[in-house]
């Protein structure tokens, strides 16, 4: 099947019918949609959805996408980490790639750490591609990992900062996020990586080195606090990381971790948040089970 996003939409399951044509021309027509939209997604306007770690995860995400037309809410933001260890991670992709198409503005794909050929490589996706594309299969994993490399990392609405993984240790004002150069394939920039990388952690105040996961830094409450008030923040959404409730607040309520695939982990349930002018309120994604 040649490139519909309007078919894709609407019968989200034809995404499996796509060619390679198909797919190449929904990546070099999401590329530039990706170049032009800064770092730091700043301009959003009425109610926005928020999603965390998909991971190829098809079902949850047309029930996700399913709630976010039925129910009228206006933005939907992705917290990154679509593909790798999930059964459907082409079909994920390309259906959120189809979305982002049809509602540019209102569809907000953030990069994840497993947006990166560096991790990608290992938990999945480059086997995925072999699978399914053969010969072809270098060529299309590297335009997948290039369109990856425009993601933008992070987004703010009503004060709420949404990241993959963290905040960062040595961002002056919020601007230095937009000054990040686009298109670092394995997102060797320390501020870029940092923010795809980095977890919280109650046991320390300050940013220390990252021990489980073995790259970048945990950071604690004093310095989280101190980064919101310097940078005129009320809290910080974000994923990167799976809790048997599908969320875990930290740091009195002003962190909120969220993961939206469930039965990733030990029969772990999934939430997505909705952030709206009565506050946040945490949705179960449910009908996925």
């Amino acid at each position: 099947m040649n490139l519909s996003p309007e078919l894709l939409a609407d019968e989200p399951d034809t995404v499996s019918e796509l060619t390679r044509t198909g797919i190449t021309e929904l990546i070099s027509r999401v590329r530039p949609l990706l170049e032009k939209e800064k770092n730091l997604v700043e301009d959003l306007k009425g109610d926005v959805l928020v999603v965390g770690d998909i991971h190829g995860d098809f079902k949850a995400v047309k029930y996700i996408v399913n709630l976010w037309r039925n129910q009228g809410y206006r933005n939907l933001v992705f917290l990154g980490d679509y593909v790798d260890r999930g059964e459907q991670q082409l079909e994920t992709i390309n259906f959120l790639l189809a979305l982002k198409l049809l509602y540019p503005h209102r569809v907000i794909l953030l990069r994840g750490n497993h947006e990166t050929p560096s991790v990608n490589s290992f938990y999945g996706f480059s086997s995925v591609c072999i699978k399914t594309f053969g010969k072809e299969a270098k060529r299309v994993y590297n335009e997948y990992n290039i369109l990856f490399s425009y993601l933008s990392p992070a987004a703010i609405f009503k004060k709420v900062l949404m990241v993959h993984g963290g905040i960062p240790m040595g961002l002056s004002t919020m601007e230095d996020i937009n000054a990040i150069s686009k298109g670092d394939i394995d997102a060797e920039n320390d501020i870029l990586g940092q923010i795809l990388w980095n977890d919280p952690s109650e046991y320390y105040h300050g940013f220390e080195p990252n021990w489980e996961r073995g790259i970048h830094c945990t950071f604690g409450r004093k310095v989280f606090l101190e980064f919101l008030e310097t940078h005129d923040i009320t809290m910080v959404i974000r994923g990167h990381e799976v809790f048997l409730e599908g969320y875990k607040y930290f740091f009195d309520q002003k962190l909120l971790s969220i993961f939206s695939s469930p039965n990733y982990r030990m029969q772990n349930k999934a939430k997505i948040a909705e952030i709206s002018e009565e506050g946040i309120h945490l949705v179960e994604v449910k009908d996925a089970l």
